[in-house]
């Protein structure tokens, strides 16, 4: 069974954004509970092993599915070879975790967090195995459903560990239990659905194979990795546990929404992989048509929170946390770039230009770096804010300039279609603003959706048949 881009978007974005709802009470709980400085050790053990899941997965994730969405009679051979090597690389990369933790000299209570977290990044590397052989068959509903149960897993077991004020390390055990739970439950459907029997060992011709295909994958994810986690790290050495604090509130929102391109982008990369050898001309018009819905969506969403920034986190965190507001705001215009970035960059893999992809990357990495070294002892987080906000620029900038070589994107109104949804989510959020200062952002942000949603309309960048169209590959079941 398999199901078009839309909707498997359509999936996969619905499941995002209860997940992410709830995430995002559930994280909003925790940090006005535990306090700014707790707030930090919590975020910064979760983004230290996080930079590990890229080394225990090694790039067999997508080689996994571009693979299987090829030769799909192969998938029983590629899935036990996947999983024997994700068992071996993150025993590898559990050690990794342990290594660096002590080299770092990290307090021990935030060691003891950070090794803790590292039980959950094992387990989210084997889910990736399993849930590789669904987005290859264009079925992203068996991940949709584990996305909203491990989320609401972890809200129980989180709140329950804040109710009984139990010790910090409990919060992370939220983490661990749902990630072993969703693995089983993974597993057990890859069986139950496609017939797979699952043992994994390693075949030697299909590990060399995919290591070979692996290696640019490997590489980009862990410059990716760091590029998106490497400020956190120098914060933790330059800055204090509430800097921290303080940081991961606009990052933490930010994020919130990361939902949105990365739902795209895992359904647009198979399809994209299977165009390549069916109907290479396509896969251009499948990349503009994934950044127009992203325009749609991005623009609005940024501008808008920038216009309340202010007050959604003195309601919700409190008045201690007034200092992440500034960040928050450059991270926000921040995300234009980087969202589209993760579609340029499927697009790259998908046409097996992984090393492009790869060397965009390096190029960031080394420019965030770089810059987070010089603007964090100058501004605190306000300069990892900064960085980050120039990176992404070049990173979406330059992706496009090797994208325009890729495929044609002449004739497309790409540029029009921007422009004409930069000016309502420009006009939307100046309302929204001035709104907010008499009346609560409560109130003032379902306005302002409604007025952009309208205002949509008029222009004609949305109109009944593109929205017609849209619903009904939602509910006719067919593939791309």
């Amino acid at each position: 069974m398999s199901y078009s881009v839309t909707q498997n978007t359509s999936f996969l974005t619905a499941a995002s954004i209860l997940q992410k709802l709830v995430s995002f009470v559930y994280f909003t709980i925790v940090a006005r509970i535990i306090g700014v400085g707790n707030t930090g050790s919590y975020f910064f053990a979760i983004t230290f092993t996080t930079i590990f899941t890229v080394v225990a997965d090694f790039g067999m994730g997508p080689v996994l599915t571009r693979e299987v969405a090829k030769f799909p009679e192969r998938a029983a051979a590629y899935l036990n070879t996947v999983l024997a090597s994700k068992i071996l690389f993150g025993v590898f990369a559990y050690l990794l975790i342990i290594f660096f933790s002590y080299i770092l000299n990290y307090p021990d209570a935030l060691r003891n967090l950070i090794l803790l977290s590292g039980v959950t990044m094992f387990f989210d590397n084997l889910q990736g195995g399993f849930f590789s052989i669904f987005r290859a068959q264009k079925n992203l509903v068996y991940e949709s459903v584990a996305i909203i149960i491990s989320q609401v897993l972890t809200l129980i077991i989180g709140t329950v560990a804040l109710t009984l004020r139990a010790p910090l390390v409990w919060l992370i055990v939220a983490y661990a239990i749902p990630s072993a739970l969703i693995a089983c439950y993974a597993g057990f459907f890859v069986h139950r659905v496609y017939g797979l029997r699952i043992y994994p060992m390693l075949d030697r011709q299909i590990f060399r194979q995919f290591m070979l295909f692996a290696f640019p994958f490997a590489l980009a994810g862990i410059l990716g990795r760091l590029y998106s986690y490497s400020d956190s790290l120098i914060m933790s050495k330059l800055l204090t546990e509430q800097d921290l604090g303080w940081w991961s509130v606009p990052y933490k929102i930010t994020f919130a929404f990361q939902f949105i391109p990365m739902a795209l982008s895992a359904s647009v990369y198979p399809a994209m992989s299977s165009l390549t050898i069916s109907d290479p001309a396509r896969v251009g018009q499948l990349f503009v048509k994934a950044w127009k819905y992203l325009f749609i969506i991005i623009f609005p969403l940024s501008l808008g929170l920038i216009a309340v920034a202010r007050p959604v986190i003195i309601k919700l965190y409190g008045v201690e946390y007034l200092p992440s507001v500034p960040v928050l705001r450059i991270l926000l215009i921040s995300l234009f770039f980087s969202y589209l970035s993760i579609i340029s960059g499927a697009l790259l893999n998908a046409t097996n230009r992984q090393k492009i992809q790869t060397g965009l990357l390096a190029v960031a990495l080394a420019l965030n770096i770089i810059l987070n070294v010089i603007l964090i002892p100058k501004l605190g987080i306000i300069g990892a804010a900064y960085a980050a906000l120039f990176s992404n620029f070049i990173l979406w900038f330059v992706g496009l300039i090797f994208i325009r070589m890729i495929v044609d994107l002449r004739g497309t109104r790409l540029v029009q279609n921007a422009v004409h949804i930069l000016g309502i989510a420009i006009f939307m959020a100046i309302l929204v603003y001035f709104l907010t200062l008499n009346i609560s952002f409560v109130f003032t942000i379902p306005v302002g959706i409604a007025v952009y949603a309208i205002l949509l309309f008029l222009t004609g960048v949305v109109d009944r048949a593109l929205l017609s169209a849209y619903l009904q590959k939602i509910y006719i079941r067919k593939t791309v």
